[in-house]
């Protein structure tokens, strides 16, 4: 008998060890009482050319929160001054793209900031569960991506997750 309790102590440990651990459940999203800063960046660039001509900004953020949640875009001078905003509410699962100024590149809305050097943004959400990118780019070549990708540096993570 202790034998066989011996043997089933000892398949019960090895059988633990070859089962995978049960997968985690992803940490839910954090919602903020008010817009908060999630991410920060630098390089924003716009030649202040007509739309669809030139040289833009343009940022995407897509919403994994499981619920709405508003967004906002602030575009800063090189003084700090606004240059162009913008607040969205944007859908679970949906992606919502502006841009210094409009483009071939995405289907973008404008945030008619002029002509922008050495600028600085700053994108607010309602929710920790709003990922971001943004980059300079060609705004003419609807074709291919031809820019350069901004560094975005996030400020308030999503539980779980590694920027």
């Amino acid at each position: 008998m202790r034998k066989s309790i011996l043997a089933l102590a000892s398949a019960s440990a090895m059988l633990a060890f070859a089962l995978p651990a049960a997968a985690e459940s992803p940490a839910p999203s954090v919602a903020f009482p008010s817009l908060t800063t999630i991410y920060i960046g630098s390089g924003v660039l716009d030649d202040g050319g007509p739309d669809n001509t030139g040289t833009a900004t343009s940022i995407q953020c897509s919403n994994v929160s499981g619920v709405s949640v508003q967004v906002r875009v602030l575009i800063l001078g090189p003084s700090g001054g606004v240059e162009g905003q913008a607040t969205d509410t944007v859908a679970h699962g949906a992606t919502v793209t502006r841009a210094t100024h409009l483009t071939n590149v995405y289907i973008d809305t404008t945030l008619n900031t002029g002509p922008v050097a050495q600028g600085a943004l700053n994108i607010e959400s309602t929710n920790s569960g709003v990922f971001c990118a943004a980059l300079t780019i060609n705004a003419v070549d609807g074709d291919s991506i031809d820019g350069e990708s901004l560094r975005l540096v996030r400020v308030n993570p999503h539980p779980g997750t590694v920027e």
